[in-house]
C-alpha cells in the first residue's frame, strides 16, 4: 500500500511532514508540525490528512489535492521560460483576485533605473526631455531653476531613495519622505518644493508610459505657511540709505529697487539704453546661470524713474570701465556681464548691520525693497495701477489689463513715488 506521507526530523529537532500527491505520486513540500515528539507529530499529520493542510493563521485548511495543484502551478512557473510581460500578467492576475497589493513592474526597460539617476538627468537643463519639451511649447524654464532642482536632488533625495529603482517608488515612499522633511521643521514651501522635484518627474514618466502607475496620486500637499518677508520701516529705510556704503553699485541697486519695485535680477540687467528721461525700461532680468532673460511673467514694462535716482545711475555709467556700445549700469570685470547678485546683497546686509537691523531675524532680503515700494506707494494710489507698473502680473491678469497700461499710469505712479519717498530717502551718492 502506497504511503500517504513521510515524517522526518531536522537538525532543529522538529518533525516535518511530506504528503504524497495521489495523482502524481510525488512528495509535496515539507511542512513543519511544530512538534519534537514523533508520536505527536504523527497525530498532527493524521489530522491534517483528514481536515486539510493549514495555510496560515487566518487561512482555512486546504485539502491535500488542492495543495498539490498549487505546488504544480508554482513548479510550472519556475520551469517556464518567462519574460517580463509574462511575469506582469501573473502578478496582475493575483492582484485582480485580491491576493496581493504590490506594485507590479518590469525589471527591465526605462523605468528600471535608479530613481535618483533619473532625477539628475530629468533636471539637467541641457539633456532633459521634459525641459526641452516645455521650451519647445513656449513655456519659460530657467537654467537657474533647473540647477536649484538638481541641488535638492543631491541634498535631500539621494540620501532618501538610495539605489531604489524608479518603477518601485510608491505613494508610501513619498508620504514617508514628506513626513521626514516635516519632522525636521522645514518650511512648508520648502517641503512642497522638494516633493515637486520628485513628483513632477514621476508624473511625466507615467504619462510617457515609462512606469506603470503614478505614485503621486493620493499624495497630500502641505498647506503653505511661509515665513513672512520682512519690510523696513520708513525710519529704517532713511537710515540705511544715509549709512556709508562701500560699493556704489550696491547702494544704487537698493535705491532703484526701493523706488521702482524692480527685482534684483531686473536691476542688474539694466543697460544705458534702458534709462529714459523719467522712466526705466525693464526689458530683461539677469542671473549668473541664465544670463539675460525676460523678466518674471515674461513681460517687459516701463517704470517711473525719479530724477535723483537717474542721476546716480548715470554717474555709475560714467565709471564703467568698458568701452562698449551699450554697457551695463551695474558693471563687473567683464563687459558682457553685469555685477554678481552677491555684490548688491552683501552690500545691503552690511548697510543694515551698520544701523543695527537684524536682517536674518526679520527675514529682510533684497526682495524686501519690492515689498517696501508697494507698501508705500499703495498708501497713496490705487493698488491696481501700482501692479501694472511693478510687474505683479499673473498671465491672466496681464491679458486682462495689458491693453490699458498707458503713459499716464506710469506718470501717476512716478508722481506718487516722488511723494512717497521724498521724505524717506536722502538722495546722495555713496562714497
Amino acid at each position: 500500500m502506497r504511503r500517504e506521507y513521510y515524517l522526518h526530523k531536522r537538525k532543529s529537532g522538529v518533525y516535518y511532514v511530506e504528503f504524497i500527491d495521489k495523482a502524481s505520486g510525488r512528495k509535496l513540500s515539507a511542512r513543519s508540525t511544530g512538534e519534537t515528539d514523533r508520536i505527536k507529530a504523527q497525530v498532527k499529520a493524521e489530522l491534517w490528512k483528514i481536515n486539510g493542510i493549514p495555510t496560515g493563521r487566518l487561512g482555512k485548511p486546504r485539502p491535500i489535492e488542492d495543495a498539490a495543484g498549487i505546488e504544480s502551478a508554482i513548479k510550472a512557473i519556475r520551469r517556464a521560460d518567462l519574460n517580463p510581460d509574462d511575469a506582469l500578467r501573473i502578478v496582475h492576475t493575483l492582484k485582480g483576485m485580491g491576493l496581493i497589493d504590490i506594485a507590479a513592474v518590469k525589471n527591465t526597460g526605462r523605468g528600471a533605473v535608479p530613481f535618483v539617476a533619473f532625477l539628475e538627468s530629468f533636471w539637467d537643463y541641457d539633456k532633459s526631455e521634459y525641459i526641452r519639451d516645455r521650451l519647445s511649447h513656449g513655456y519659460r524654464f530657467s537654467r537657474s531653476y533647473a540647477h536649484e532642482c538638481q541641488k535638492r536632488v543631491k541634498a535631500e533625495l539621494v540620501p532618501f531613495f538610495g539605489d531604489k529603482k524608479m518603477n518601485c517608488v510608491t505613494t508610501d515612499d513619498l508620504k514617508k519622505l514628506s513626513n521626514q522633511l516635516a519632522a525636521r521643521g522645514l518650511a512648508t514651501s520648502t517641503i512642497n518644493q522638494t516633493l515637486m522635484v520628485c513628483c513632477t518627474p514621476l508624473k511625466w514618466a507615467f504619462n510617457e508610459k515609462i512606469i506603470p502607475s503614478n505614485p503621486v496620486v493620493g499624495l497630500t500637499k502641505f498647506s503653505i505657511t511661509n515665513r513672512e518677508r520682512g519690510v523696513l520701516t520708513e525710519a529704517e529705510a532713511a537710515a540705511v540709505f544715509a549709512a556709508d556704503w562701500k560699493d556704489k553699485r550696491a547702494f544704487a541697486a537698493s535705491l532703484v529697487a526701493a523706488t521702482t519695485g524692480a527685482r534684483q535680477g531686473e536691476c542688474l540687467a539694466l543697460r544705458r539704453s534702458d534709462i529714459g528721461t523719467d522712466t526705466i525700461n525693464i526689458a530683461h532680468s539677469y542671473s549668473p546661470l541664465d544670463g539675460l532673460k525676460c523678466p518674471k511673467n515674461g513681460h517687459r514694462r516701463i517704470v517711473p524713474l525719479l530724477p535723483e535716482v537717474r542721476a546716480i545711475l548715470l554717474d555709475l555709467l560714467k565709471e564703467n570701465p568698458h568701452n562698449v556700445d551699450d554697457p551695463f549700469v551695474f558693471s563687473s570685470l567683464r563687459p558682457d556681464k553685469p555685477a554678481d547678485p552677491k555684490v548688491v546683497l552683501e552690500g545691503l546686509k552690511e548697510a543694515l548691520g551698520k544701523i543695527e537691523v537684524d536682517h536674518k531675524g526679520r527675514n529682510i532680503t533684497f526682495h524686501s525693497w519690492r515689498h517696501f515700494f508697494c507698501s508705500k506707494i499703495t498708501q497713496i494710489m490705487d493698488g491696481e495701477k501700482v501692479a501694472k507698473v511693478s510687474g505683479h502680473l499673473s498671465e491672466s491678469v496681464f491679458k486682462k489689463y495689458a491693453s490699458h497700461i498707458e503713459a499716464k499710469n506710469v506718470r501717476d505712479v512716478g508722481s506718487a513715488a516722488a511723494e512717497a519717498f521724498g521724505n524717506v530717502l536722502p538722495f546722495r551718492r555713496a562714497v
